[in-house]
C-alpha cells in the first residue's frame, strides 16, 4: 500500500538505524572520500583558531589565514558532495557522478554558492529556533543531492528545498535525537582528551604540557578540538540519514525504491511478471459504448422536487463546499471594523503574552525550588577556593530541561503507538498468505497466530522445510510484538541475535534458546540438512519455550 505524502514511510529512529547499518557495511572508500576532504579543513581551522587566539602577530597574516580556511571549506564541501553521491549511487544502484570536467566545475560552483550562505543563515535560524530544522535539512540535502541529473543552481535549490519541507515532524525528531547524541559524543571526547595525558603519565611517567597545565588546559583551543573531533565522528551519520530521507522522499514521485527492488528480482520472477503483463495487455477489453445497463422501473421513476432540494442542501453543508456559502452579517461587520491583519496580530500577541507568563511562572517556581534544594552562594564570603555550587545549580536546570524533553517525546511516541494499535484493531484487513519461498517475506507480514496456523497446515501437508520457516517467522513476529527486536528487510539473522542480546541481556535463557533456534533454521534453510517430523516437533517446542520466556 502506498504511504500518504504527509506521513513518512519510516520513523526517525528507523532512519537513523538504517543509516548506522549502511555505514557499518559501507566499503572503506566511502568514508575515505569523506575524510580526505574534511580532515584538511578541520586541521586548518584548528591551526587558524589557535594562531589567532595566541599569536602576537596574528593581525599580520589574518587575511591569508582566512583565505586558506575558505579554500579548505570549499574543498571539504566538494568532497562531501562526492560522499553524498556515492551514498545515492548505492541506494539507486547506478553511477551518478558527473564524468565531464564541465559538470564537475558546475558542481563546485553550485556547492560554493549555496553553502557560503549557510555560515550566516544557520546561526540566524538557530537564534530564531523555529526555522532551524528546515534550514539545516536544506543545506544537508544540497550536499547529498549534488552530482545528480543536473548541476543547475536553481534545480538543485528547488529539489533540496522540496525535500527539506517534506515530513517536518520526522526531521525535527531526527534533529533532536542527533542533538542528544552529539552532546553525549562531545562529553565523551572532552573527557578522553583531558584524561589521556594523565593516563600516559601514570603508566609511563612522561610529563606533558597538558599535565603541567592542570585546569588551565581547559581553554578555547581545547573546546575547539573537542568540537572538531565530535564533528568528524557524527557528521557522516548525519549526511547518510539525510541521504536516506531524500531517497525515500523522491521515491514518492519517481518510484526509485521500486526500481531498485525490481533490479534485485530473480530471473524466474521477472519472466512471470512479463507473462502476466502480456496476458493482461492482450486480453480483450470491452468498449464502454457497448456496455448495457438494465435499470429497474423504480430507478427510472422521476425524483420529487422536495427530495432533490433536501439532497442539494445536504451536499452544500459539506466541508468541501462550505467556502461557497455566504458569510454571516455579524462576522463581516467585525472583520470590517478591525481588519484581518489587526485581528491576527492581536491574537498572536495575546497568545505570546499568555505563554510568556506561564513559562515565567514555571521558571520562577523551579528557581524557588532550587533555592530551597541548593541555596545560592553568598557574595560576601571571599575565599580562594573555586565554588562549584553555581555550576551544579546550572547543571540541575539543564538536567530538568532534558528530562522534560525526553518525557514529552516518550508520551508522544506512546500516544502514537496507542493510536496505531486502535486503528489496527478497528480496521479489518484481508490477510494474504505470503510465499515462503520468497526471500523478501518479512516476519511482520502476518500476525503470530497466522504464522503458527500456516506452519501447522504445512506440517500436515508434509512441507517440513517451509513449516520450519513459518515457525521461525512466528518467533520473530512475537519478539517484535514484545518490542525486543525491530523487524527490517535489511537485517540478517545474526543482526536479530545481536539486537536481542542488547535489549534483553538479562534474560539469559531466552538468548540461549533464540540462538539455538537461529542456528537450526540457518542449517535447514540455507544448508543441505534433511529434517524429519521429529525435528519440526522439537523446533515447535523450542518456539513455544521462547514465547514463554519472552513473557517473563
Amino acid at each position: 500500500m502506498k504511504t500518504p505524502r504527509g506521513q513518512p514511510s519510516k520513523s526517525a529512529i528507523l532512519v537513523l538505524e538504517e543509516a548506522v547499518h549502511f555505514l557499518r557495511l559501507a566499503p572503506i572508500g566511502l568514508l575515505f572520500s569523506y575524510y580526505v576532504g574534511t580532515l584538511p579543513f578541520v586541521l586548518g581551522l584548528l591551526f587558524f583558531w589557535a594562531d589567532m587566539s595566541r599569536s602576537g602577530i596574528a593581525a599580520e597574516h589574518l587575511s591569508v589565514g582566512a583565505l586558506g580556511v575558505a579554500v579548505l571549506f570549499i574543498w571539504m564541501k566538494c568532497w562531501h558532495a562526492i560522499f553524498g553521491n556515492q551514498i545515492q549511487s548505492v541506494l539507486y544502484g547506478t553511477e551518478r557522478y558527473p564524468r565531464s570536467w564541465t559538470r564537475r566545475f558546475s558542481t563546485v560552483a553550485c556547492q560554493t554558492l549555496i553553502h557560503a550562505t549557510g555560515l550566516f543563515v544557520l546561526p540566524l535560524a538557530a537564534i530564531l529556533v523555529v526555522p532551524f530544522g528546515w534550514c539545516y535539512a536544506f543545506y544537508q540535502n544540497t550536499t547529498v543531492l549534488a552530482n545528480q541529473d543536473t548541476n543547475d543552481f536553481r534545480e538543485t535549490f528547488k529539489r533540496a528545498w522540496q525535500q527539506a519541507k517534506l515530513w517536518p515532524l520526522q526531521n525535527h525528531i531526527l534533529l533532536s535525537i542527533l542533538l542528544l547524541f552529539a552532546l553525549a559524543v562531545l562529553f565523551n571526547v572532552s573527557i578522553a582528551i583531558f584524561i589521556l595525558p594523565y593516563l600516559l603519565k601514570k603508566f609511563t611517567g612522561l610529563e606533558t604540557v597538558f599535565t603541567l597545565s592542570g585546569l588551565h588546559a581547559l581553554n578555547t583551543t581545547f573546546v575547539a578540538s573537542a568540537l572538531a573531533i565530535s564533528y568528524l565522528c557524527l557528521d557522516p551519520l548525519i549526511k547518510t540519514a539525510y541521504a536516506l530521507r531524500c531517497y525515500y522522499g523522491e521515491a514518492l514521485t519517481s518510484g526509485a525504491d521500486l526500481r531498485t527492488d525490481l533490479k534485485n528480482f530473480r530471473v524466474r520472477e521477472s519472466l512471470l511478471l512479463l507473462v502476466f503483463t502480456a496476458m493482461f495487455v492482450i486480453s480483450p477489453i470491452p468498449a464502454r459504448g457497448s456496455e448495457q445497463f438494465d435499470l429497474s422501473p423504480a430507478e427510472l421513476a422521476p425524483i420529487s422536487s422536495e427530495k432533490l432540494d433536501r439532497s442539494i442542501d445536504e451536499v452544500l453543508k459539506r466541508r468541501e463546499f462550505a467556502w461557497r456559502l455566504p458569510r454571516e452579517k455579524q462576522a463581516l461587520e467585525d472583520s470590517e471594523k478591525s481588519g484581518p491583519l489587526v485581528s491576527v496580530v492581536r491574537w498572536v500577541l495575546d497568545t505570546l503574552e499568555k505563554a510568556f507568563k506561564t513559562i515565567s511562572g514555571w521558571i520562577q517556581k523551579l528557581d524557588d525550588w532550587l533555592d530551597k534544594l541548593w541555596p545560592k552562594p553568598s557574595h560576601e564570603k571571599q575565599t580562594g577556593d573555586f565554588d562549584w555550587r553555581p555550576l551544579i545549580r546550572y547543571l540541575l536546570i539543564l538536567l530538568f530541561i532534558v528530562l522534560a524533553i525526553v518525557l514529552v517525546y516518550y508520551f508522544v511516541i506512546l500516544w502514537r503507538k496507542r493510536q496505531r494499535a486502535q486503528d489496527e484493531t478497528e480496521s479489518e484487513a484481508v490477510v494474504l498468505t505470503p510465499d515462503l519461498q520468497d526471500d523478501g517475506v518479512k516476519a511482520d507480514d502476518l500476525p503470530v497466530n497466522s504464522w503458527l496456523d500456516l506452519a501447522k497446515d504445512l506440517m500436515a501437508k508434509g512441507s517440513l522445510r517451509l513449516a520450519m520457516r513459518a515457525l521461525y517467522l512466528a518467533t520473530l513476529a512475537y519478539l517484535a510484538q514484545k518490542e525486543l527486536i525491530v523487524v527490517e528487510r535489511y537485517k540478517s539473522n545474526r543482526d536479530y541475535v545481536h539486537e536481542l542480546c542488547r535489549r534483553a541481556h538479562a534474560k539469559k535463557e531466552l538468548l540461549t534458546a533464540f540462538s539455538k533456534t537461529v542456528m537450526i533454521f540457518d542449517r535447514v534453510w540455507y544448508g543441505m540438512h534433511q529434517i524429519t517430523q521429529g525435528d519440526v516437533d522439537s523446533y515447535f517446542a523450542d518456539q513455544e519455550r521462547i514465547m514463554a520466556l519472552a513473557e517473563e
